[in-house]
């Protein structure tokens, strides 16, 4: 909240292909990249965008989704399975110790599942994710598709956790890959 925007320099590694570069993530949320590797710039976008969004304010005018609980079993070890209905990811969650720590969402062709291997808290005793799996399963046949392991690391500017590091082990048919940035000599934007 209240978040002026930031620039930092990045460095990182795309499957084999390292890459260095700026961003700069203005007041909306809006974001840039640039880096001297084309696949590096896609790739921390992408990772960049996602830690925007789900760190911003909300200012959505659209109806809240109505939650509900899915059982009565309050003695799952991942915590209590939460639904909402009406949200547009057809998602569930399950709650432990007041923090999320499985997300299931439906995104079209697929199936995803988020499970929250750590979490920090800031100054401000806010949770920050740490560590967590994330896997991709076949909406249609349950297939496992691929499976990413993502340990993210966090740098207070100011009043504000900024990410710093995000290295993230995919692993699929495919074999392995690891992709990585590092965000250095963060500056917040004027206001």
């Amino acid at each position: 909240k209240n978040l002026p925007g930031f620039t930092a320099e990045v460095i990182g590694n795309v499957d084999g292909r390292s890459f260095s570069g700026t961003t700069t993530v203005d007041l909306e949320g809006d974001l840039t990249v640039e880096t001297d590797e084309d696949a590096g710039t896609e790739w921390v976008e992408d990772q960049l965008g996602s830690i925007v969004l789900h760190r911003q304010a909300s200012n959505s005018s659209r109806p809240k989704p109505v939650l509900r609980f899915a059982d009565d079993d309050d003695e799952h070890p991942l915590g209590r399975l939460l639904i909402f209905d009406g949200g547009r990811f057809a998602s569930s969650y399950r709650v432990r110790d007041g923090q999320l720590s499985v997300v299931n969402r439906n995104i079209g062709p697929m199936n995803m599942t988020i499970t929250v291997l750590d979490n920090k808290r800031n100054a401000e005793g806010k949770f920050l994710p740490h560590s967590y799996v994330v896997q991709y399963w076949d909406a249609k046949t349950g297939r496992l598709l691929r499976t990413e392991t993502v340990q993210i690391r966090w740098q207070r500017v100011g009043g504000f956790d900024l990410p710093a590091e995000q290295t993230v082990t995919i692993a699929s048919e495919s074999g392995l890959a690891v992709r990585t940035f590092r965000l250095t000599k963060h500056k917040l934007l004027p206001k």
